[in-house]
Formats: C-alpha cells, structure tokens, sequence
C-alpha cells in the first residue's frame, strides 16, 4: 500500500516557492526521495510572476529541452497546461484546476468504495514550534507535524491492514505573504468532494501560514498482518531564487496550442501518479 499524501510534487514545487512578488521570479528546488538504498534526485525550476506560473521538471543537470516535462498557468491558477511524453510523442493537455481534483477525488472514493476500504480520518498534531535559521534570505519558523493514519480492507477471506505514520519538519517563510497561485490551488485541494482528502488537506495547511522553504520528511507504512514497515524519506529545499525580466517572462510563458483533458485521460494520469507514488495520502 502506497500513502496518498495528495501532493504532486510538480504542484508542491509551486507550493513550496510561490511567494508573492510583484516582479517575475524563477527559482530552483531540489528534490531528494530515499527508498531503502535507492535515491532519487531531481530538480525542478519554477517561474511565477502576479498571475502565472510554470514548473520544469529536470534531471541534475538543469537542463530544458523541447521534451521536457511542465505543467503551466497564465490565468491565476484557474486552468493549467501540463506538457509530457508518456509513450512516443510529447504533447499538452489543458484541464481547469477545480474539475482535476474532484475528479481525482472520486477516483479515491470510487477506489474505497470498490474495494470495500475502511479508513479513519488522518490525525495530524504539531509537536514543536520554534524559530527556524535564515534560509535563502528568509527567516523561517521551524514547526514538526505528525500524521497518523490507519486503514483496512478485506478481500476474499483476508483482512489487510496498514497504518501510516508521517513526520514532516517544514521551515517556512514566516514572513512572505502567499502567492495568490498557491491559494487557488490550497483551495482545490480542500474541495475534491472526497471527506478524508478535504478534512486532511484542510489541517494540514492550517499549521503554517507562509510558503514552505524547505521540508523533510519520513514516511512510514506498516502491514499490521505481516508486522514489517516500509520507510520513505523525502527532503525538498529551494537553492536558488532570482528576479526575471519581462522580456524573459513572457518567453517562458508562452501558451502553446493543447488538447483538452477529457474525464478518461485525468483518470489515465491520476492512476499514473498514484501508482508511481507521486500522489500521497
């Protein structure tokens, strides 16, 4: 079993950096995932001015090339484009926010549903809150979150059951007020329609009040049947932070001709992120 914390980390990118600016800002998050032996590295390069924003997601070597994979608003937040090569051609697609996440919000209720699920609502307590140090030129506030969550399904004639623990350390800029982006999409998360993704996403944001700068965290999931757990451990921090010109913004942000993403292929792509581990409960 796979925790679903309902965070892409595409999206978390943007969550994580989009600090309220007036002037274009492009900024570099490195994104660290360790799984027993194996790491995982990766970068991601975000650009975000008043109204629009993109993420380019890229290997270590920062580069950008025609293929390489980003999701992009230019309205705010209320639609965006996410552009990919998922079998043998790159190609956009277009979805508005709000209709992405209620519709990933039933697939997890119609996943519960089937497979006869029982879950208890994710208790998530802060057990510390202290002055952070400067990160970046920001002064941060240090705050722990505990996560726990169990659930259990039968099939057949057996019963499985895992309970997941997370703990998240988040350094966060006390003092930057939020991108307008980020509210837009803190409120699509709360709104999926599906109780448990509402009621989670809703205390977990109302633990900190500034865009995160930088989190660790450690995910453990354990079968109660077979008494084993399976340790995650996931480090996001921003590196780099920089003012972009207009005339560089407006390259950027260019809106390319994009298919519209109809109900099957939101479906195709969240049970991708699922599967992959990209969308966490």
């Amino acid at each position: 079993m796979k925790p679903v914390r309902l965070v892409l980390p595409a999206i978390m990118a943007m969550l994580l950096t989009a600090f309220a600016v007036n002037a274009g800002t492009r900024a570099i998050v490195e994104v660290e995932v360790i799984k027993g032996d194996n790491v995982e590295k990766s970068v991601e390069i975000i650009t975000v001015d008043d109204k629009r924003g993109r993420i380019d997601f890229v290997g270590e070597d920062r580069k950008i090339t025609g293929e390489t994979p980003y999701v992009m608003t230019i309205d705010g937040g209320e639609h965006w484009v996410m552009g990919d090569k998922p079998k043998d051609r790159f190609y956009c697609s277009e979805v508005k926010t709000d209709e992405f996440f209620m519709s990933l919000g039933d697939q997890v209720t119609n996943a519960v549903e089937f497979f006869n699920v029982k879950a208890e609502s994710p208790t998530i307590k802060q057990v510390l809150e202290e002055p952070g140090p400067e990160i970046m030129g920001f002064k941060t506030t240090h705050v722990r979150l505990e996560t726990n969550a169990t659930a259990y399904a039968w099939f057949l004639f057996f019963k499985f059951e895992y309970a997941v623990k997370i703990v998240d350390d988040l350094w966060y800029a006390s003092d930057v007020e939020i991108h307008p982006i980020r509210k837009k999409w803190l409120n699509a998360l709360t709104q999926s329609g599906n109780r448990l993704i509402d009621q989670a996403f809703a205390d977990y944001t109302s633990k900190f009040s500034g865009p995160i700068i930088k989190s660790e965290s450690v995910i453990d999931i354990t079968n109660v049947r077979k008494k084993s757990t399976k340790t995650e451990k996931q480090r996001t921090v921003l590196t780099e932070i920089k003012e972009m010109q207009q005339d560089e913004l407006d390259k950027i942000f260019i809106m390319p001709e994009c298919e519209k993403m109809d109900d099957d292929e939101i479906q195709e792509k969240g049970q991708a992120l699922f599967s992959a581990g990209k969308i966490m409960l």
